[in-house]
């Protein structure tokens, strides 16, 4: 805190010290009929400078730089935000009046695609405005993300965690949990109205020891679905479910999009600004303010929605308050309505200015979420199962923004965050067993357990109740250097993560169908204990960034150049991320961009404290019928692991972009090399351990007579969190608009690209074949030892949008024409021939020269098959519409339909078995009205 002290001191004496020019930028801010409109939005957008036009629609900013190229921007909700180039002058620069057009289909020009924009964050900023927002029936954020380009389109659905995925062309598991997809989805940051939503407090999952990260989850199984088709999965049919998504990204569901003015995709270098990321940004602004009473119902083949919200004035000396909600209700299909997810949104934003000249903006919010999600009882299921992931969530959230009239400091903006909530994970399911044996204890050693009825309710609950708190301080300033005027932004952030939950609430007397310990056992079987979540450590980290952007000349050219550095302290360890985002126009129509930089992802709180594994190895089972004549004796190993050497996983990219304008041909392309370091996943460990051996003489009315006889070895396995995975990630993207046709109103926009990702661990990977029937060649491999994984995956989509636009009839049509061009994954041939292999007491055993005949281990061989290796074997297509309509500027009907011909295609994939990779059709009709 001193340091920030002084910090503040050395800044205001500065600022105080600098004498410059105090350049005026005023305007007067209209509607289509000349009328002022009061409390839009002006946004200056290199220097953060923010202002809100009073009762005559008048603005007024001081204190930018002379000669300084800036972008201003004009938002409120209900009109088509407005964003204009200009060069500030010496003395008074009057803007004259601003016309913003009623946000509505009737404009001329709206926008219906994404687009990238080379004034945003980065070179290849995607924006989704507002103008397409309200074209688009979504159900969550997810939906509105299926603009990004190289991205198959997902159908509008909320039955499976929606995480997202950037450039990367990782091979898609059934459950959308592998070790790669988690790390990508949880190297992006989920920024909302400024602030950070973060998943670092998540911790719903068992203890990873038992049998990795990406099987750790409460998961329905493969009941509770009956009569409803198979979950597709990325593309691949799943039998089971979990609504956990730990070590992963924000669940995108939990967001809804009815109140959502804008969204910037970087996948590429994000600003300095931005820390605790690996794989981009989706930087999400909401609307705040004065605006009309809309309401909206959406009616879909699976869900139904209701939407309500009102911005409005208190009166000019209290600002506007806009408040809104939003419910969902939605099955996995309709005709069984045993997989339901239902959400209720809240939320009030407060915005107001202070001050004689409105110098300091102030935005609060308050945000409150609830989500039902589970499968429901199925009177078909024998074991009576119940899965349920429930969760409610808090939060509270302030943006303040103090414009600066002359001096250095321009601008100065203070953002804080607390978030809360509370998560549970349920499963319960009948289990009907001869007896059961089970132990309480949590030390190591031997221990005497208990005999108990198998007959019972075997219940697993996980409860956790996450606390989130962010803070930012960020300094905005404006100095010279000869003919360079330099925007220069600077600031801290800290970010705090800590989970109150019960934890995993095991109950040993009841263990769960999984871990119960078998009478015989070839090994250790983990099991579990109930974890207090308390006991975690807060996670805190502190990051610092400085961030100069300018314009230079080169050639008589303007090259823009976004230049900083950011250092983070994460786990302990300290990182230094250098990013610049550089782009040059030739001329009007051809700009070029290159953009290099490094950025690092902290831990989250379930990988830094896991919390112990127990593994439980029967010595003996003498059961004769009665508990009180009977002994089972049980070694128990209590294992914590530490992360202590865990370090924050590393990104580093490079990207070059083009953006190309001819006869309003819109092209830009960008290309990239992204090296992926440190990823964290869970890698498995093997011991040996030496334990009594027993026999037992049965005693009439007593307990057995217990007589040790020798020494046995057992296996024993566990997992633990290690910086293990590694890729590397090529590709391009391309996004192409066109001209309207006049005649027919059509714009067309095609878009795509090409990944290419190989990826791998650095640790030998394991495969497990244990056969049925334990075999009794005391040299039989049990587990085989192979080299690191390595392999390579593409991935090409594309696709053809037509829009349609009729601004006399207010109406818009679109039609898309999807395309999978490319879907192939290769592995090495070693990868399938093992370098070894543990027997059944973890002895390890070296292979020189593999012998698939040999009896031992001729069976570890992977064959392609197992490998499960893809490759599309043709171009397959999918067809999707949609049509939007507006009634006297107050009535809105959209109807959008996924797969709108029912193409469901099919191929045979190397393991066999059939792949579909289209979903059944889906429908929806949305109605808005404007009251």
């Amino acid at each position: 805190m001193k340091q920030l002290y002084f910090l503040l001191i050395v800044l205001l004496f500065a600022h105080r010290g600098s004498a410059q020019n105090a350049n005026l930028l005023t305007a007067r801010v209209v509607d289509a009929k000349g009328l002022p409109i009061e409390l839009v939005n002006v946004k200056v957008t290199e220097t953060n400078q923010y202002a809100v036009t009073d009762k005559n629609g008048v603005f007024k900013i001081t204190g930018i730089l002379t000669n300084s190229s800036v972008n201003i921007q004009f938002s409120i909700i209900g009109y088509q935000t407005l964003k204009m180039p200009l060069i500030i002058k010496s003395g008074e620069n009057n803007m004259g009046n601003i016309a913003l057009k009623t946000l509505d289909l009737s404009l001329e020009s709206i926008e219906i695609n994404a687009k990238r924009n080379y004034s945003g964050s980065t070179n290849s900023s995607l924006i989704i405005s507002r103008d397409l927002i309200e074209q688009t029936p979504a159900l969550s954020v997810n939906d509105l993300l299926n603009q990004i380009p190289n991205r198959k389109i997902q159908p509008p659905s909320l039955q499976r965690v929606q995480n997202l995925n950037l450039r990367s062309a990782y091979v898609p598991t059934s459950t959308g949990r592998g070790d790669f997809e988690l790390n990508n989805a949880f190297g992006i940051a989920i920024i909302m109205d400024g602030n950070v939503i973060s998943n670092n407090a998540n911790m719903q999952s068992f203890n990873v020891g038992r049998a990795g990260q990406g099987q750790s989850f409460v998961s329905s199984g493969n009941y509770g679905l009956n009569g409803a088709p198979s979950p597709v999965v990325n593309g691949i049919p799943s039998t089971s479910y979990s609504g956990d998504y730990t070590f992963g990204g924000t669940d995108l569901r939990q967001i809804p999009a009815d109140n959502i003015e804008s969204i910037e995709v970087i996948a590429g270098i994000a600003p300095a600004k931005y820390g605790d990321l690996t794989d981009g940004a989706v930087i999400i602004e909401r609307q705040a303010g004065k605006s009309p009473t809309y309401v909206r119902m959406q009616l879909r083949d699976n869900a139904t929605s209701y939407g309500f919200s009102k911005g409005f004035e208190l009166n000019p000396k209290y600002g506007a308050i806009n408040v809104g909600v939003n419910y969902v209700n939605s099955y996995e299909d309709n005709r069984d309505k045993l997989k339901a997810y239902r959400r209720v949104n809240t939320n009030a934003m407060w915005t107001n200015s202070f001050g004689n000249k409105n110098q300091l903006k102030n935005t609060f919010s308050i945000d409150y979420g609830r989500n039902l999600d589970g499968i429901r009882f199925d009177p078909d299921d024998e074991k009576s199962t119940k899965t349920r992931f429930d969760s409610w969530s808090f939060s509270m959230a302030n943006r303040s923004n103090y414009r600066f009239e002359t001096g250095f400091l321009k601008n100065v903006g203070l953002s804080l965050r607390y978030s809360t909530g509370h998560q549970v994970s349920y499963k319960e399911e009948l289990v009907n067993q001869p007896y059961i044996l089970y132990t309480t204890a949590t030390t190591t050693g031997i221990h005497e357990g208990t005999y108990d009825t198998g007959v019972y309710t075997a219940q697993s609950l996980i409860d956790g109740k996450p606390i989130n708190a962010g803070a930012n301080l960020d300094f905005t300033g404006g100095f010279r250097t000869g003919d360079l005027a330099h925007n220069l932004s600077f600031g801290t952030s800290f970010s705090y993560s800590a989970n109150n939950g019960l934890g995993q609430t095991i109950d040993p007397n009841q263990p769960r169908s999984g871990p119960r310990v078998a009478t015989t056992s070839i090994g250790a079987t983990s099991s579990e204990r109930f974890y207090d979540f308390r006991l975690a450590i807060a996670q805190k980290d502190v990051g610092f960034y400085l961030e100069d952007q300018f314009t230079a000349n080169l050639l008589g050219k303007p090259l823009n150049v976004r230049a900083g550095v950011r250092t983070d302290i994460q786990n302990g360890y300290a990182s230094l991320s250098p990013r610049t985002n550089i782009n040059y126009e030739l001329n009007k129509h051809v700009r070029l961009g290159v953009a290099y930089g490094l950025s690092f992802k902290s831990p989250g709180l379930a990988q830094r404290y896991p919390g112990p594994t127990f593994y439980e190895i029967p010595l003996l089972n003498s059961y004769n019928g009665k508990v009180n004549e009977s002994t089972y004796l049980v070694y128990v190993e209590r294992y914590e692991p530490t992360s202590d050497g865990l370090k924050p996983s590393k990104s580093e990219s490079i990207e070059l972009s083009a953006q190309i304008k001819l006869d309003k041909f819109n092209l830009s392309v960008a290309a990239f090399n992204k090296k992926s370091r440190n990823g964290i996943s869970t890698v498995q460990n093997f011991q040996t351990i030496e334990l009594p051996m027993y026999t037992a003489t049965q005693n009439a009315g007593a307990k057995p007579t217990v007589t040790q006889t020798g020494l046995r070895p057992y296996a024993m396995n566990y997992f633990t969190f290690k910086n293990d995975l590694s890729s590397d990630n090529q590709g391009f993207e391309v996004i192409l608009n066109t001209p309207e046709i006049k005649e027919i109103k059509t714009s067309f926009n095609l878009s795509g690209g090409l990944f290419r990702t190989s990826y791998g661990s650095t640790s030998n990977s394991f495969s497990s074949k244990v056969p049925n029937t334990i075999p009794t060649d005391p040299n039989y491999a049990f587990i085989g030892v192979y080299e690191p994984t390595n392999t390579k995956a593409y991935f090409s989509n594309g696709r053809i949008t037509s829009s349609t636009h009729i601004p006399k009839l207010s109406l818009v049509v679109q039609f898309v024409a999807e395309f999978d061009i490319l879907n192939k994954t290769i592995n090495t041939a070693s990868s399938r021939i093992p370098l070894g292999y543990y027997d059944r007491i973890n002895q390890y055993v070296p292979i020189t020269n593999f012998d698939q005949s040999n009896p031992s281990y001729g069976h570890l061989y992977i064959t392609p098959e197992e490998q499960k290796e893809n490759d599309l074997p043709k171009i397959i297509s999918n067809y999707h519409f949609s049509i939007a309509k507006e009634i006297k500027k107050r009535f809105k009907f959209a109807f959008n339909v996924y797969n709108v011909f029912n193409y469901q295609p099919y191929y045979l994939t190397t393991a066999n078995t059939y792949k579909f990779p289209n979903n059944a059709p889906t429908f929806g009709a949305e109605l808005s009205i404007k009251l």
